[in-house]
């Protein structure tokens, strides 16, 4: 079974042990970011793999003390998609680090000029969070997928869904996580406002696009192997990370890749 973290490297059996391995990881290979409730500790292989500890601050007998609260995982890649930040929001379940937000990519002149829209989670939501939206930025995007499917090349790819009754463009990004099941048995999908009160969906997108490179990597601090592939998507070119349990051998440059994936993203800005 995959998750996050094995898909970058980190494969471990139990949160204990990644604790344990978070626990030892080299500072020479990391860097503390001041924001709000402390500072996020994130390290970096030669390798893209990334993991972003939360260090919480609190004051204990007027000196300042700091506990870890929690890790994001990342990958540090090449892809980029412009994007307008129109809502930041933060769900129950997230500390003060994390958070999402609401996005237009490859927008346009005006608001709702955009290719598509998509929820992404901010590996460092904390140091954007005083910054009101809507505003531009550029957005690196990490694809962490829970499913793949692989096709040869384009005719594989439409023949495969010739005879669907919903059929997806060879570059395509639907925000999935933005629309839950109705209620009923026949329940209609019913959207996910950012704008609602109760706001809780995940950062979850059903990404399609073209292999333009693929490389196989090693954690220097697991010695586990995992691969990347720089995509072509709607919108801009994205990052997905992947387990080896999740590839065949037909993953080339010119395939078309697809799955459900968690996005996570770190912005540029470009105002």
């Amino acid at each position: 079974m995959t998750d996050h973290f094995s898909v970058i490297g980190f494969k471990t059996a139990s949160a204990e042990e990644l604790a344990d391995i978070v626990s030892k990881l080299p500072d020479s290979e990391a860097y503390s970011q001041p924001c709000g409730p402390g500072y996020y500790y994130r390290w970096q292989s030669d390798a893209g793999s990334e993991l972003w500890v939360h260090l919480a601050k609190q004051i204990d007998g007027g000196s300042e003390q700091f506990s870890i609260v929690g890790v994001t995982p990342f990958f540090s890649g090449e892809g980029r998609v412009p994007v307008r930040i129109i809502k930041k929001r933060q769900r129950p379940a997230d500390n003060a680090f994390e958070g999402a937000v609401f996005v237009e990519i490859e927008p346009g002149n005006k608001q709702h000029q955009c290719a598509t829209v998509a929820l992404l989670d901010l590996v460092n939501f904390a140091v954007w969070a005083d910054r009101s939206g809507p505003f531009l930025a550029e957005a690196q995007i990490a694809a962490f997928p829970h499913q793949l499917t692989i096709f040869a090349d384009e005719a594989a790819f439409d023949a495969a869904q010739a005879r669907e009754e919903v059929k997806f463009a060879p570059e395509s990004l639907f925000a999935s996580g933005l629309f839950a099941q109705g209620e009923g048995e026949q329940g209609s999908m019913v959207f996910r406002d950012p704008n609602a009160e109760d706001f809780n969906a995940p950062a979850h997108a059903f990404v399609t696009g073209r292999v333009l490179s693929l490389v196989k990597r090693q954690n220097s601090v697991t010695g586990q192997s995992f691969y990347t592939t720089l995509i072509k998507t709607l919108g801009g070119t994205i990052d997905l990370v992947a387990d080896e349990s999740q590839i065949s051998g037909e993953l080339a440059p010119g395939a078309i890749i697809q799955g459900e994936c968690w996005l996570c993203a770190k912005l540029s800005d470009t105002n």
